[in-house]
This record gives structure tokens, sequence and C-alpha cells, in this order.
């Protein structure tokens, strides 16, 4: 078995405000904000630039490649800078690039809304990408698992509710109000990274040259246990957004629901994230990693049975949408949190470990989405296709992953 890599010293953590909760909540939600918060408006885009479901969908697509390739961006500057300075200028970047999402309503321009977002998604990288670093530079691993099941509890609470708020704002402001609020957010996520301790003990003066950031991600991409649960990981993300970016379209345009009635339903599959979040942050000092694993990938594969065959046998109906859902959210972060542990803490640079398993956490995601629209089926049974075969794949990459652990 690889050996976990420790955090600081002792010494260092006692002279270093702990991180906050909240604080590490805001920036590992910053990210996915700004995608789940504009999902209730791929409708109202539809129908005001005249475009198609997969069109608007496009959207939230573009984001996520943004979201994905930004996470490669922070590392090398996080340890060049620290993890304060890289912080800073994820975040203004994502302002800039919401600002120019607003203003694409105002000129009615489409273009620029893609291209804003995917400027937006860059910034906003950095939240993601360098939370799970803070963790592991403060935390040992024990209560790394914790702190990260706790810190999880963001994808259900701020994203769920965020989901929520975007269906009031699009039914009652407009589409672009939903930028409006995310520009106040990342003002609020700037003042926490302004009370956040620094966690970077050291500072590598070459850490941004060209040459060797290349070898570094070179280096790491060849660690299996990381590669290969990040890919896992990736694959429960993908989940989730394409159940962002479809559940819209099924609900709102093929069910007549109500934009604003959209969001408060999407709360069901957001309180079995909470719940799912609690329950894998009680069970790491109760149960061993490998049994949480083995929980969480049940529970997805049994919620996502039950939409399938209610979807297939044409019952579906409102609940029959977000019901199995709450099975399924409830069992990813029961895997999630201990695989991203798993990932993190077998590598020496935790910098480039956090990016890379962001980079193929959130590039999973983008692969769903260009699956999904790939089959070109009604997406009633379109989604639950994706849904098993991305199941399928974790059980058999966690069958080898359990191997490279154990040897």
């Amino acid at each position: 078995m690889t050996a976990p890599v420790e955090p600081v010293s002792d010494k260092y953590r006692l002279n270093v405000k702990k991180p906050t909760l909240l604080t590490l909540i805001v920036l590992i939600s910053y990210g996915s904000i700004g995608a789940a918060l504009f999902t209730p408006a791929i409708p109202a885009l539809m129908d005001r630039f005249g475009i198609s479901a997969s069109m608007a969908q496009l959207t939230v697509m573009i984001y996520l490649v943004g979201y994905s390739i930004g996470q490669l961006i922070y590392s090398p500057l996080a340890k060049r800078f620290g993890r304060k300075p890289a912080l800073y200028t994820g975040i203004i970047v994502s302002l800039i690039g919401t600002f120019f999402c607003a203003i694409a309503g105002l000129m009615n321009s489409y273009f620029l809304l893609v291209a804003s977002r995917f400027v937006s998604a860059l910034g906003a990288s950095t939240g993601l990408s360098l939370t799970f670093l803070i963790i592991s530079d403060y935390f040992y691993e024990k209560h790394a698992r914790k702190v990260t099941a706790y810190t999880m509890l963001s994808f259900a609470v701020i994203p769920g509710i965020a989901i929520a708020i975007g269906g009031f704002l699009v039914a009652y402001l407009g589409w672009e109000s939903c930028f409006y609020f995310l520009f106040l957010y990342g003002i609020f996520a700037l003042y926490l990274v302004y009370r956040l301790a620094e966690t970077g003990v050291d500072r590598e003066e070459e850490a941004t040259k060209v040459g060797k950031i290349f070898t570094a991600y070179r280096r790491d991409f060849k660690n299996k246990v990381l590669i290969l649960y990040s890919i896992m990981i990736g694959a429960t993300t993908a989940i989730i957004y394409i159940f962002a970016a479809t559940a819209p379209v099924i609900a709102i345009k093929i069910m007549g629901i109500s934009p604003d009635k959209f969001g408060l339903l999407n709360l069901i599959p957001a309180a079995g994230y909470f719940f799912g979040n609690f329950v894998a942050a009680r069970l790491a000092s109760h149960l061993k990693i490998k049994t949480v694993l083995k929980l969480g990938v049940f529970l997805m594969g049994v919620g996502v049975l039950i939409l399938a065959t209610i979807f297939y046998g044409g019952w579906g109906g409102p609940l029959s949408l977000f019901l199995p859902l709450f099975i399924v959210y409830f069992g990813v972060p029961l895997f999630y949190s201990n695989a991203a542990v798993l990932a993190t803490f077998r590598v020496p640079d935790k910098p480039n470990a956090s990016s890379i398993m962001s980079f193929l956490n959130i590039g999973g995601a983008v692969i769903g989405l260009i699956l999904i629209e790939l089959l070109h089926l009604d997406p009633l049974y379109a989604m639950p296709s994706v849904f098993i075969l991305i199941i399928a794949c974790i059980v058999l990459l966690f069958r080898k992953g359990q191997k490279l652990i154990e040897d």
C-alpha cells in the first residue's frame, strides 16, 4: 500500500488559524453554484434566442469545460505565490466573466453569453481546486475525512438552494438576474478569502515555469491511485451535472412544471446529498473507508435502477424524477468524500494532486454531457441509460482501485 503523506507540522498548525467550515464550503461550492443557479434558465434561453435544447445546454457544457481546464491553472500559482493569492486571482476572473454574462442579456448576444460563461468558469475553478489542498495542508488523514465530508455538505446545501433561487429569479426577474446574484456571491467569497489564513508553508520559485509545470503534471498523472479514484469521482459528478442540465428540459418543457416549482422540487435530491454527507462524516470514525465506498456505490446503483424502471415503464411524473435521485444523491457523497481522501493523500505534491483530481472530476461531467448528446434519445430515456452506464463503470474501476490500495 502507498503510504499517505502527512500535512504541515504540528508546530506550524498551532501558529495558524484553522480554516473555518463556512470558508471551505463557500470555496468548494463557488464553481458549482455558478453552474447550478443558471440551470432553471435553460428553457428560457431556448425561447429568448430561438435555439434548441442542445444549444441552450451548451451554456452548461462550456462552463464545465472552463471549470475543468481551470483546475490545472491554480496549483502552480498556489505553490509559487500561496493559496490566498491564487484564490484572489480566480475569484476576480470569475467576477469579470459573470459581469459580461449579465451584459450579454442586455446586448441580446448568445455568443457573448457562452464566451463569458467560459471565462467565469476558468476563474471559479480556483475554489474546488484549492479547497482540497487547504484541507490536506492543515489536517491529518483521519480528521480530513470528517472535514471533507462536512465540507461536501455544500454540494447539497448551496447548489440545491441555488437551483431553487435560480428558479424564482428566472420566473420573476428574468434569467439575467441569475448573474447579478452570482456577482454578489463572488464578492462574499472574496471577503472570506481575505479572512482566511495562508496554509501554504513553502514557496516554489520555479513552480510557474512552463517546463516545471509540465514535468510535475506528467509525473503525477502516472500515479495510478490518484488517477483511478479521480476518474471515479468524475463519474459521480457526471451524474450530478447530467441531471442538472437535463432535468429542466424534462420537468419544465416535457412535464410542464414552472421554473419556481422546479427549483423547489430540486431540494429533494439536494436533501439526499445533505444527509449523505452527514452520514459520511459520522461513519468516518466507525467504518473502514472501503466499506463506506461500497455503500455509496450500492445506493447510487439502487437509485439509478429505480429511476430507469419508472421511466422505461412510462410511469414518469414530477416526483418520479426527483425521488429516485434522492437515493442516488445520498450515495454520491459516501463515495466522493472518501475517494477524494484516498486520491490526494497518497501523492507528495498535494497542490498537483488536488488540481489533477479536480480536473478529472469536472472532466467527467463534460464527458457525461457529451455522451448524453451523442445518444440522440428522448431525455426521458437518455438520462437513465447514461446513468446505468456510469454506475457500471464505477463498479469495474472500484475493483481495480481496491487492488491498487491493497498492493
